[in-house]
């Protein structure tokens, strides 16, 4: 399948430049246009690694209680492992020259994560690809950020390892016994983001094939993540329908979804793109509202939107065309902050979305 329309790839990858500002953050709209419902058509897929970059990293709640993570010795299968002891904490910290504020898991089966906050607002996220081979992985994401013009410098680590820094946001791509990992640092000195990936190279057993039948879900998202959303688009007729997350079955290395939680949020931004090797359940595959700055409640606001649709749900992913509109919509957020309704032009529509409270 083709890649997508280079400005949304754009929004896609800066959302890893604020990702340290969690589900709450989004990149500036690109300038609006009015609202239209022709457009040339363009690919519709997006190439997996993109989400590597773009999805949002978990995030600590606020108030919540200092956490521990458990240590483990290795090497051992971390297919197995509860998600924060491959990469000790207190290991991490001492590298930082820092305390330890919370860690908090995730394992949703294809992908393991931890999120480490320490003092003076510094944070280390970890990932872990549970399903594909590492070198396999770690070259679609190399040559992805090539083909974007982002600069990635090699460094002497495990099998293979590379660094890419984002103004001052670190990303750390690497192979360690066969299995690709990312690190993600957040006011965290380049070298001291390489001597936390060392920390890997002897941890865990060596890359075994897998199925993704054989890696379920382990752990409950953390408190506040986004675990549904839906988009109705109600008119014009032609793209009208119902979108929800779920049908998107959306996964941490296909697709992603972002939702703003808080009025407060500057940018506010809700979107998804839905996953490229599956018939999508309705014509709406991508889907990003964007606003320039925060929201009041029950108040029009000015917004960005970009959607993209296939012409035919039931053709073979690899050979979906899109259709990209893009415009300037007035929104509308309810009081709960978290869905709204939208119109331009002569698209509306309306979304919701609900997190783990």
């Amino acid at each position: 399948m083709q890649q997508i329309k280079s400005c949304l790839l754009l929004v896609l990858t800066t959302l890893f430049i604020l990702s340290g500002c969690g589900a709450n953050s989004a990149t500036n709209p690109p300038p609006s246009a009015p609202a239209t419902v022709s457009a040339p058509s363009v690919p519709a897929a997006v190439s997996t690694p993109s989400a590597v970059d773009t999805a949002v990293p978990a995030q600590p709640t606020a108030g919540a209680a200092p956490t521990q993570a458990p240590v483990a010795t290795g090497p051992f299968d971390p297919r197995s492992a509860e998600p924060c002891a491959i990469l000790n904490a207190e290991s991490v910290a001492g590298i930082l020259g820092l305390a330890l504020i919370t860690t908090i898991p995730l394992k949703d089966g294809l992908i393991l994560t931890c999120s480490y906050e320490f003092d003076g607002q510094k944070r280390v996220d970890f990932e872990m690809d549970l399903l594909n081979p590492g070198q396999e992985a770690y070259d679609k994401v190399i040559k992805f950020q090539e083909a974007l013009g982002n600069s990635v410098e090699p460094v002497a680590l495990g099998d293979v390892a590379a660094v890419r820094d984002n103004n001052g946001n670190l990303a750390l791509y690497m192979v360690v016994n066969g299995w690709y990992i990312v690190l993600y640092g957040y006011g965290v000195e380049r070298q001291k983001l390489i001597d936390i990936g060392q920390l890997l190279t002897d941890r865990v057993v060596a890359f075994t094939p897998t199925s993704a039948g054989a890696l379920v879900p382990t752990t409950v998202p953390h408190a506040g993540a986004l675990i549904d959303m839906e988009v109705v688009i109600e008119a014009p007729e032609e793209i009208a329908g119902v979108t929800r997350l779920a049908d998107l079955q959306i996964l941490p290395l296909l697709g992603f979804a972002v939702c703003s939680s808080r009025a407060d949020t500057n940018p506010y931004i809700v979107g998804f793109v839905a996953r490229p090797d599956l018939a999508p359940p309705t014509p709406l595959v991508e889907f990003l509202l964007g606003t320039s700055g925060a929201l009041t409640v029950n108040q029009p606001a000015s917004a960005n939107l970009s959607i993209s649709i296939v012409s035919d749900t039931n053709a073979p992913p690899m050979e979906q065309e899109s259709r990209m509109f893009e415009g300037e919509v007035t929104i509308t957020l309810a009081e709960d902050e978290r869905s709204g309704t939208f119109q331009g032009g002569r698209v509306k529509g309306r979304w919701k979305c609900t997190f783990n409270d």
